[in-house]
């Protein structure tokens, strides 16, 4: 992150806390020792189908949700009667739909009834905004799209005690760290990333979506950003990655606006890097390029050699 998105973030934020009552930053507290916390947690076991990747195309995302999906043997799959699913999203940036800087809003309308008509008992929709989050909720669309397909949607922002729970992480960086209860605690938790430009880390992809479970991502930017991504995707592995790669902006990210680029397609995966991979290359990029995606590789989270990856159009 160059000085000036480091203090245009900081700008941002310091108006959604002064928008909004009570939001303001907690003081910070101590970062957690090494062995503060639950034990380390064991990568969450995705369902059968290793580094393969099912890839939609089309223009609408619920088509897409349900042709993609049932590639993968259905919700079913993932999803049981009685489950408490969360699904994370990226609307942490005030940008409506339109502006293609957070997911899209109808993929996850769509998601949170395919869960709720596999019989879940509750689907959670979560992100960890760093400007306003009533703003973002609003703006994005989140908020609205959510409650009309019957799922419960939040912020975890001024939540800390509430929404986090300290673990040990076990990185060569990120010993340890503040992490979210609602993924810790759920049946099954899916990851809803957009792939869009970053100028911290050249892409946000789905590993890099997992920093909004963290609380202290200051940390992240003050040691190792792309080692402490890839440590984090370690940790706890989705049971199930949905890119959407729908649209997004090319430059200018994370915030955005930005000039907007077409892709059409939704990437499912239970291999969290072999997804990143693919993204990237729609980005024009190699797997490698990225260095979450290289050093989560070398971390035994997944496969970025997508010449190893099988790859099938829904």
């Amino acid at each position: 992150m160059n000085r000036r998105d480091f203090l245009r973030m900081t700008a941002l934020a310091g108006l959604g806390a002064a928008l909004l009552p009570g939001c303001a930053p907690t003081p910070a507290k101590p970062a957690p020792r090494a062995d503060a916390g639950v034990g380390r947690t064991p990568a969450a076991a995705a369902p059968p189908g290793g580094s393969g990747l099912v890839v939609a195309e089309g223009t609408d995302p619920a088509d897409m949700l349900a042709r993609g999906l049932a590639a993968l043997g259905g919700i079913g799959t993932f999803v049981k009667p009685g489950a408490t699913v969360v699904l994370k999203p990226n609307f942490s940036v005030p940008r409506t739909p339109e502006e293609a800087a957070t997911t899209n809003v109808a993929l996850v309308g769509a998601l949170v009834r395919s869960c709720l008509a596999a019989g879940a008992k509750t689907v959670k929709v979560i992100d960890y905004p760093f400007t306003n989050p009533v703003i973002c909720l609003e703006k994005t669309g989140m908020k609205a799209a959510v409650a009309a397909a019957g799922g419960r949607v939040y912020t975890l922002n001024g939540g800390r005690d509430k929404y986090f729970k300290p673990v040990q992480v076990g990185g060569q960086t990120l010993a340890a760290a503040e992490y979210s209860k609602d993924v810790l605690e759920a049946d099954v938790f899916i990851n809803m990333p957009i792939l869009k430009h970053h100028n911290g880390t050249r892409l946000t992809l789905g590993m890099k979506n997992l920093m909004g479970l963290v609380w202290d991502r200051g940390y992240f930017h003050r040691t190792d950003l792309h080692r402490c991504i890839a440590e984090t995707a370690a940790f706890k592995k989705p049971h199930l990655t949905i890119m959407d790669a729908l649209r997004g902006i090319t430059d200018n990210g994370p915030m955005g606006p930005g000039p907007i680029r077409e892709y059409n397609k939704l990437v499912f995966g239970t291999d969290p890097v072999a997804v990143d991979a693919y993204g990237a290359t729609l980005f024009g990029m190699k797997p490698a390029e990225v260095d979450y995606i290289r050093i989560a590789t070398e971390l035994g989270v997944g496969q970025m050699d997508l010449g190893k990856v099988t790859v099938r159009k829904a």
